[in-house]
């Protein structure tokens, strides 16, 4: 039998192949590489519909210092629904249920309930929670990335949000940090970690009943 020898590529050709092979590769990348903040922001908000994750929160005093710091669980089901539950140092459970949001301290056995809209406004829960255009409750400006995440700003159009400013830092996946900075100088830093994004949620993590015994304050929405 015959046997027909392949001669190797020319080193020229193949160059030219290891060339395209590369611009080939390029072209297969996720835009969402190179998507912008405000674009990885208008993401989340139409394609992120439930987000499942720990945090930790650092709140930063006007003189720089470090004056609180809590770890916990959140859970969002949007449209109306989360689950804000700060586990240490003082347990507590913020819950949403589409209607009125219900705030919990174990510690004093004590609970605080609003209507949605009234909780809410403008504040940050708003722009995790929301299913529209963020751009009615906040002016949004695109700053530099940093530490691997790009970075929006939002400053909210009603000047009784509690918020002067709130900085968004996200990913190809979602949101991943928020700075808020409020009108007394003090500065909250949110951290998520290993956030699960459109996961299963059941509904009845959204929903609340006061604790026998509890003393309840206001009126559900």
């Amino acid at each position: 039998m015959m046997t027909t020898k392949t001669k190797p590529m020319p080193w020229g050709m193949a160059l030219l192949a290891l060339v395209l092979l590369a611009a080939g590769a390029l072209a297969q990348a996720d835009p969402l590489d190179k998507a912008s903040g405000v674009q990885l922001l208008q993401r989340f908000m139409k394609k992120i519909h439930t987000v499942d994750t720990t945090f930790t929160q650092e709140v930063v005093d006007k003189d720089g210092r470090l004056s609180s710091t809590a770890v916990g669980r959140f859970q969002l089901l949007r449209p109306g629904r989360f689950r804000w539950d700060y586990e240490r140092p003082n347990p507590q459970e913020i819950v949403a249920d589409g209607k009125s949001v219900w705030v919990y301290d174990k510690e004093l056995d004590q609970v605080t309930v609003k209507p949605l809209r009234e909780a809410l406004g403008g504040s940050p829960a708003a722009i995790l929670m929301k299913d529209r255009d963020l751009s009615r409750e906040f002016t949004i400006t695109e700053r530099k990335p940093r530490n691997g995440l790009k970075w929006v700003e939002l400053k909210p159009r009603q000047p009784d949000s509690g918020f002067q400013r709130i900085l968004v830092g996200l990913d190809r996946d979602g949101i991943q940090a928020m700075d808020l900075y409020d009108p007394f100088g003090r500065l909250t830093m949110i951290r998520f970690h290993d956030p699960r994004f459109n996961v299963g949620l059941p509904a009845s993590r959204f929903r609340f009943t006061p604790p026998p015994g509890a003393d309840v304050i206001g009126t559900p929405g």
